[in-house]
């Protein structure tokens, strides 16, 4: 009789080992293909003598394309391998990263982002969360998702210096350098991400081969009404325009807090002590949420991370009138240790309220709201700090945070208990 083990990831080495793939993919294919990609904005400045607006231009609608597609990319996970879906989504991104490298024209950086941004849904966005999904019991999986998605904190803390230090060394005024350092990091998500997929990542085939236990079967884990009957649902549709509301306080938090310490003319050391406490903070808040879900529950958790986010924004405001050094800190802290609501917030929503039938689908779908939301954060945002100032668009990021986890919080309370994961139709459903 094999031996299980009690550790909270699973019964066997074999769930570590998952999860210890997962992390790695986001640390480095997940980190070089998308996390290193704000340190490319100034250069393609100067470089391409590109704008800063249509420099943004070129991530949102990578972005927004991704976001589109993905509801397609998600029907793949019902009918092939998840390992062979995330293979050639990585191939998909590595191609984008490539295509970078030999760019000349506007025209091709738009599309290379969009490629980068398809291929990364695949293996990161929609692929972990399946793959996390299957093969961990619902008890277990927040944690092992909030493990997988903490990859790309940790990634962050060397890839970061690493590519600042090469792109100043051989990106400034060198178009040749420039796409020097876009083939390495192609070359490495390729080569380090084939590793990773091929060694440490595995399909779902039930707990053990010796095992007959049929509760362990792929079958009795895609349990859930399935996404066209989600789709029939009202609270489905509510919940992601919560999730849209959501994504515009996110992206004016996490996008906007540097151009707004520098219009208050913080030192510079205080804005990079800032930003590594605000990495330390993601880290705690990736690994930390996937316990709270499992602790206390999806909608006190949710209800947690809205505290949070109301707090990290409130403390910008207070900044803004007392130029208190502590609170940029403060709003560090805080909006770090929430972003387990959005990294693996909603696979995690998705799955707990839904459940794993097609919920690839759903996620897809949902994620497009949030996608939506995120991009529409900071075109609103930067006009407002055009025409109005900081104070109101940080007033505004505030109005967009109180709607946002208002109806996602209601809905989460109330699609609970309906219990649609233990049914496998809403004609089941009493």
């Amino acid at each position: 009789m094999e031996k299980k083990h009690s550790g909270f990831l699973g019964t066997d080495a074999r769930h570590l080992m998952i999860v210890f793939g997962c992390m790695l993919i986001q640390a480095i294919p997940y980190g070089l293909a998308q996390n290193v990609s704000p340190l490319f904005i100034r250069y393609l400045h100067i470089d391409f003598n590109f704008n800063m607006a249509n420099i943004g231009f070129i991530f949102t609608l990578g972005s927004i394309t991704a976001s589109l597609i993905s509801p397609i990319v998600g029907k793949f996970f019902n009918k092939f391998s998840t390992r062979l879906i995330m293979i050639c989504a990585l191939l998909i991104s590595c191609f984008g990263l490539y295509l970078n490298s030999i760019g000349h024209s506007y025209t091709t950086y738009l599309i290379a982002n969009a490629i980068i941004q398809i291929g990364s849904i695949g293996y990161s966005s929609l692929g972990i969360p399946y793959l996390i999904g299957l093969w961990f019991d619902k008890d277990k999986k927040a944690q092992a998702l909030g493990l997988a998605f903490a990859g790309g904190s940790i990634g962050n803390f060397f890839l970061q210096p690493i590519f600042t230090n090469l792109l100043h060394h051989y990106a400034l005024n060198s178009i040749s350098g420039l796409h020097f350092i876009y083939f390495i990091a192609a070359s490495v998500a390729l080569i380090v991400g084939l590793l990773i997929l091929f060694f440490f990542i595995r399909d779902y085939k039930g707990e053990n081969a010796s095992n007959k236990n049929e509760s362990n079967s792929i079958e009795t884990k895609l349990t859930g009404i399935g996404s066209k009957a989600v789709r029939k649902l009202s609270s489905f549709w509510i919940l992601a325009i919560g999730m849209f509301f959501v994504g515009e306080n996110i992206s004016a938090q996490s996008f906007q807090y540097a151009n707004f310490f520098e219009e208050l003319q913080l030192p510079t050391i205080i804005v990079g002590s800032v930003g590594s406490t605000l990495a330390i903070a993601c880290l705690l808040g990736n690994t930390g949420g996937g316990f709270l879900y499992t602790k206390v529950g999806l909608h006190k958790a949710s209800l947690i991370a809205f505290g949070l986010q109301l707090a990290s924004c409130l403390s910008m405001i207070a900044l803004y009138f007392t130029h208190y050094k502590f609170l940029a800190f403060s709003w560090a802290i805080l909006y770090g240790l929430s972003v387990f609501i959005y990294m693996s917030g909603p696979a995690i929503i998705i799955q707990t309220l839904f459940g794993m039938k097609e919920s690839s689908v759903t996620l897809g779908l949902f994620s497009i709201f949030f996608s939506a939301g995120f991009a529409l954060g900071n075109v609103i945002f930067g006009f407002i700090v055009d025409n109005f100032g900081y104070l109101t668009a940080w007033l505004a990021t505030l109005v967009f945070l109180l709607i946002g986890f208002s109806i996602l919080t209601t809905m989460i309370n109330k699609i609970e208990k309906k219990h649609y994961d233990k049914y496998n139709s809403l004609e089941e459903v009493k």
